[in-house]
């Protein structure tokens, strides 16, 4: 049975799989320590802060599955 991600790929379908990149990698990681970092700031609005760490666990999600995904072009 396909994955979610494999139905949405193919020639007629909106995704396109790619090959994991490791520059690109560790470059999600550098910005999700500095968005987790940038979230302990308390001088920021709770609001703010809770959108940096969300989106740095979004990033680690990322990166832990592996997942790279771009628009067909």
């Amino acid at each position: 049975m396909p994955s979610a991600f494999e139905n949405l790929c193919g020639s007629d379908k909106p995704l396109k799989a790619e090959a994991p990149d490791a520059k690109e990698f560790a470059g999600l990681v550098r910005s999700g320590l500095a968005l987790l970092k940038d979230a302990e700031n308390e001088a920021l609005a709770l609001e703010s802060r809770f959108d940096l760490a969300y989106n740095a666990a979004r990033i680690r999600t990322f990166h832990e599955l592996g997942i790279t995904l771009a628009c067909r072009q």
